[in-house]
């Protein structure tokens, strides 16, 4: 299992420069810039001290679509609790949801939004769980690079696993892909409530839980006949 950190639209290069020194003190190396070229600029490479390749290196993106493109779990980060959610995570809660998700996924995003306005509603939806930092007070918020430090450092915790198979490492999101399907053949909404409680519902899914919904699938597009896997 791998582990990147998405930057979207961040505008000040300091902030870039920051972040890529944490990550690289807690270990982590990939790192994805959306829709910017700021930490191309030298502030950034004076405040990445000493991590100046996770800058070099950074893949770039005009949009987040694209820069999940081969990602199968991605975590969207908010200053604040949506109400239309269900699952918001703290960032401590990461590790164990991460780590249920066990030999089911092989990449994990973490996505953070611009500094002045965050990730907007289109962009939290492309994600499948919501994480939000818990704060004493809403004024002054953390910034981008103090956000991207507290995540790097619960996740560095994580025994990652080995990685798997490519066809075992894909379940999750061929799992996601075949409810979607499903639900169509239902006639369900795609805009419609029950469809984002579904999708919400398997963002906190285990990798038993996964193989028993491949399973239920299955039985229930053939109509109810075997079972088994």
């Amino acid at each position: 299992m791998e582990i990147c950190f998405i930057l979207v639209r961040p505008a000040v290069p300091e902030n870039i420069g920051a972040a890529a020194r944490a990550l690289k003190t807690m270990g982590f190396d990939q790192l994805r810039i959306v829709g910017s070229f700021a930490h191309r600029e030298k502030p950034a490479r004076i405040l990445a001290h000493a991590s100046t390749e996770l800058l070099d290196n950074a893949q770039e993106f005009p949009d987040l679509e694209s820069a999940l493109h081969d990602v199968d779990f991605a975590i969207g980060t908010s200053a604040k609790s949506r109400h239309d959610k269900r699952y918001n995570l703290v960032p401590s809660e990461l590790r164990s949801a991460i780590v249920a998700k066990g030999a089911s996924v092989s990449r994990v995003a973490i996505v953070f939004g611009c500094e002045e306005s965050g990730l907007s509603n289109d962009e939290l939806d492309r994600c499948d769980a919501l994480s939000t930092i818990p704060l004493a007070t809403t004024y002054p918020s953390l910034n981008l690079a103090q956000s991207v430090m507290l995540y790097a450092y619960e996740l560095s915790q994580i025994d990652v696993p080995v990685s798997s198979p490519a066809a075992e490492a894909e379940e999750w999101r061929a799992l996601k892909n075949r409810v979607d399907e499903l639900l169509a053949t239902l006639d369900v909404p795609l805009d419609g409530k029950l469809r984002a409680w579904a999708l919400e519902r398997l963002s906190v899914a285990t990798q038993e839980d996964v193989g028993f919904l491949h399973m239920l699938c299955r039985h229930v597009e053939a109509g109810g006949g075997d079972s088994g896997r």
